[in-house]
């Protein structure tokens, strides 16, 4: 055992130097992976040395003393700062303590087999265990997360939710301890029958394990992933393979020829000719839960740009926002740099995605985003901005907007061709032959020139007060609140109301004054019919508007109508969106429509639609489409046309159009964006509608 007392004060030392490094310093796996792996070294270092023949878990047990010595700086500070979790725990027991004695069995193997130098060996092992393997990992499987027998665990992006402990972890430490008992016999093999007996008994076991790696959610192959999503689609560039039980045809359909489009329209932007032959596959997972029991990415899409195999990774419910942004990472793979594909520079990567799908915002462009939040930055911040470090350091919206501005700026003025070089040896000078500063001070040129309003500033504020990770002080921990959040988030999106109520009556007996949580257990409970409870509930809350059009539709759907309009707000308190919320409950009976459509999901026939006031009329399209029951939009549309356009419906409109274009109702998508072209829409709109131009004109192709 290490006696050196002073050797415990340089782990407390060291303890206290990692504890002031953002994420590396928490409490949590990422700490427990860096001391897993340095225990493990220095336990193969130990043991490979003759000096302690029989002296091995003694020289264990001192490691991981210091470890535990180590992280003691970092437990208080998680303790007493409220960030301490018992997943955090459990990842320091199940890193540190099996990567150690991993490293004494391989250590204790190439001395008792006789190997020349076996301190060099044992070290080797280590290095192409915890490299090699995890090389061979990366390159050829499509997961995000990996499991490794010296440095643990890495659970994939862990940008917005809690690491937990897996069972797959668990599966695979058990893995770990076959091997370590593996080494720890084998150089006796020869030597006893018994030991031969309990070798031959391991190996067994061990190969059974290996032989299910994939049903125990330790590796993810592609075949395995088409096993589990085996609804397949094949167009002309893609194999989409979709969750059975989330998907129906139309929609695939649907998608498939959105990724069409959205291919069409990239490759052009960046004027690239595809490789004949050359396929994409898309894995549509049915919700972010399942994409998270699969390949370990939960609320974040991915293309994995270092694999052979273009792909990419897209939950249902994410397809909107993130599809195309998603596709221009795979595209561009196409003159990414030899080692994976991609740039060097991760600001370039996820700035030319966001610059060419320009969806950071419904409402304002990325410039103008940017230009509502002076001083803009810097050459240096910059160029700080498009590394590793400081695209990750800052919050993601406001780097990716950030970047995404600057390389939509580099496409507009310049070649595109100087870019793509530029993309792919993050060498400004050479592919622009013009100094990076003076890229810079061009593209900021134009951000004043922008016009700005009251709406781009909140969108602005909002995306530049998030947080990154790096700058959270707990950035693993989660209340038991939002743990249950997410559980009625997942059992919302895969549509078991009935669970997903009873999470939200959990949330409301824990967090009552939660307006957010309220207002959700409130809906929820008027579509149960649980009308009495809503009117008791919300009687003690002051009236909000929100609060008052919830308590007018309990009364409203008990058919107590005088108490449902006393209920409602003063229409001098209202404006905005709420102002839409009275225009559904103009009268009895177009409070009965929206009754309807809100909390029975009951869309009318075109027949009774006419008989819909305006604001209703758009709740049922918006319906509509929420339950993929799109076969009367064409119905509606004809008889929505004869009353006059509303801009504050905007995105009603654009809906409804890009799903007439879907269903090759040409001439109605027509006459809608003909009409709308006419108001002078936000900037942001104008860029939308053209890119609903462009699809119908995709559409209309006699070669589609």
């Amino acid at each position: 055992m290490i006696r050196d007392k002073g050797t415990y004060f340089l782990a407390l030392a060291a303890g206290l130097l990692v504890s002031f490094v953002p994420v590396l310093g928490d409490f949590h796996f990422e700490s427990a992976l860096l001391a897993g792996t340095a225990g493990a070294f220095l336990a193969a270092w130990k043991a490979a040395d003759q000096q302690h023949d029989g002296e091995e878990l003694l020289a264990a047990a001192g490691i991981v003393q210091h470890l535990y010595v180590f992280s003691l700086p970092l437990f208080l500070f998680s303790l007493f700062s409220g960030c301490f979790t018992n997943d955090a725990f459990g990842f320091w027991i199940l890193t540190p303590i099996p990567s150690v004695f991993f490293g004494l069995a391989a250590g204790r193997f190439f001395r008792k087999t006789g190997f020349p130098k076996p301190r060099l060996f044992g070290l080797l092992f280590l290095s192409w265990v915890s490299v090699g393997v995890l090389g061979i990992e990366f390159f050829t499987l499509p997961q995000v997360y990996y499991f490794n027998h010296v440095w643990g665990a890495w659970p994939g992006p862990i940008y917005d939710e809690s690491v937990t402990i897996s069972t797959s972890y668990l599966v695979f430490r058990m893995l770990t301890i076959g091997w370590i008992a593996i080494l720890w016999f084998l150089p006796d093999f020869r030597k006893a029958h018994d030991v031969k007996f309990i070798v031959l008994i391991l190996i067994a076991g061990m190969l059974m394990g290996y032989l299910n790696l994939a049903g125990s959610g330790i590796i993810t192959p592609r075949s395995y992933l088409k096993k589990k999503l085996h609804t397949e689609v094949h167009t002309a560039h893609f194999d989409i393979y979709a969750a059975p039980e989330q998907f129906n045809e139309q929609e695939l359909e649907y998608w498939a020829a959105k990724q069409e489009f959205y291919f069409d329209h990239i490759t052009k932007a960046l004027e690239i000719d595809w490789p004949e032959g050359h396929r994409i596959e898309s894995y549509f997972y049915g919700n972010a839960w399942q994409k998270k029991a699969l390949v370990g990415a939960k609320f974040t899409s991915y293309v994995p740009v270092w694999l052979t195999q273009d792909q990419l990774h897209i939950a249902k419910e994410h397809l909107h926002g993130v599809l195309m942004h998603e596709m221009v990472h795979v595209i561009s793979k196409q003159f990414g740099n030899d080692l994976f594909h991609a740039s060097w520079s991760i600001g370039l990567i996820e700035g030319l995605a966001e610059g060419i799908a320009r969806d950071a915002s419904n409402r304002s462009t990325l410039d103008q985003i940017l230009a509502a939040n002076p001083p803009y930055p810097t050459s240096e911040q910059m160029q700080n901005a498009l590394s590793l470090s400081g695209f990750y350091g800052g919050a993601s919206g406001v780097s990716y907007t950030t970047a995404g501005s600057f390389v939509s700026y580099l496409l507009d003025e310049y070649p595109v061709q100087q870019f793509k070089e530029a993309y792919r040896t993050n060498r400004f000078e050479e592919a622009y032959q013009l100094p990076f500063d003076s890229l810079v001070v061009g593209w900021r040129r134009t951000l004043p020139e922008e016009k700005i309003d009251s709406v781009d500033r909140e969108v602005s504020q909002l995306m530049f007060s998030q947080r990154s990770i790096f700058q959270k002080t707990c950035p693993h921990s989660v209340s038991e609140e939002m743990e249950l959040w997410d559980r009625y988030r997942y059992f919302e999106t895969v549509g078991d109301t009935s669970k997903a109520l009873s999470y939200l009556e959990k949330l409301h007996e824990r967090a009552p004054q939660n307006l957010l949580i309220k207002q959700r257990w409130a809906g929820y409970k008027l579509q149960a019919g649980e009308t009495e409870a809503v009117i008791q509930d919300l009687a003690l809350v002051d009236s909000m508007p929100a609060f008052s059009f919830l308590k007018g539709d309990a009364f409203a759907l008990m058919g107590r109508m005088d108490s449902a309009r006393s209920a409602l707000p003063s229409r001098t308190e209202l404006n905005g969106r709420y102002k839409q919320s009275m225009a559904f409950r103009q009268d009895s009976t177009q409070w009965h429509y929206f009754l309807n459509t809100r909390y029975a999901s009951t869309l009318p026939k075109p027949d009774e639609f006419t008989m819909y006031h305006l604001a209703n009329q758009m709740q049922v399209i918006q319906k509509a489409i929420e339950l993929h029951t799109i076969q009367d939009l064409p119905a509606y549309s004809a008889i929505l046309v004869q009353n006059p356009i509303d801009p504050d419906w905007f995105d009603v409109y654009v809906a409804l159009i890009d799903r007439l274009i879907f269903l090759k109702e040409f001439d109605a998508a027509h006459s809608w964006l003909s009409a709308l072209e006419k108001f002078d829409l936000r900037p942001r709109y104008i860029e939308r509608l053209q890119l609903q131009k462009e699809w119908l004109q995709f559409i209309q192709r006699p070669s589609y």
